[in-house]
């Protein structure tokens, strides 16, 4: 996945010692996330190969490591949970892990069929709150309590999108506050058209397939479908 600043890549075995350094108590990321697993790396690689949770490793354009965006299934099927951490303090507030984000979004709704996405953000966390309110993204809700920093709870941010806002927010926005990118297809849409000639000529002019049974009703007992002739037109 190919965006402006960055690119999502699926982890190689040299990239799990860094993902779960990322994730690690007291790291910078997950500090400001609120989030955080006692993982090593091989535990972080075997949370990934049994789908437990996915995570991908972001990286500029000159292929630099800089952080990770997960996702992982919650709820009934279509909904997602996504995370995210840009490793080194130095590089925050540079869109990176903004882009990111917005890149596995449109991956989870266009590839993946998602139906809703969720975000979970820490109430302390100024710079996370304020680019959430430049996404099409709702606060749903709030989960009191729900990190812990500095000898005191704080409460979370739930924050969810629904299929059908995803692709409202592709569409240029007045006050231009959405962030959106939208992924390319992987097929084009010509070859999506070819492919439905090729089958519709089939059809019209093969009768090696199951539907032939239907295509001639039986005149002689309504509602009732006999088989057509083989080499009937």
């Amino acid at each position: 996945m190919q965006g402006r600043l960055v690119t999502l890549e699926w982890p190689g075995d040299d990239d799990w010692a860094a993902i779960a350094s990322w994730l690690r108590p007291g790291s910078p990321a997950a500090v400001l996330s609120g989030d955080w697993e006692l993982l090593g790396a091989a535990e972080v690689e075997q949370a990934n190969r049994s789908g437990r949770v996915h995570h991908l490793v972001i990286r500029t354009k000159d292929g630099t490591r800089i952080g990770t965006v997960s996702y992982q299934r919650s709820g009934r099927i279509g909904g997602y949970t996504v995370g995210g951490a840009i490793g080194s303090p130095e590089l925050w507030r540079r869109g990176y892990g903004a882009e990111a984000v917005v890149l596995l979004v449109d991956y989870l709704f266009h590839q993946l069929d998602a139906h809703r996405v969720q975000v979970t953000t820490a109430g302390y966390n100024k710079g996370i709150i304020r680019l959430m309110t430049k996404t099409p993204f709702v606060v749903e809700g709030i989960l009191r309590d729900h990190c812990y920093l500095d000898g005191e709870y704080h409460d979370a941010i739930v924050w969810g999108l629904l299929r059908d806002e995803h692709y409202a927010s592709l569409k240029p926005s007045e006050d231009n506050r959405v962030l959106a990118v939208g992924l390319e297809d992987f097929v084009s849409e010509d070859d999506k058209v070819q492919a439905r000639a090729v089958l519709a000529e089939h059809l019209a002019t093969a009768d090696r397939t199951a539907l032939t049974p239907y295509l001639e009703p039986d005149v002689t007992a309504p509602g009732k479908i006999v088989p057509a002739e083989r080499g009937a037109a």
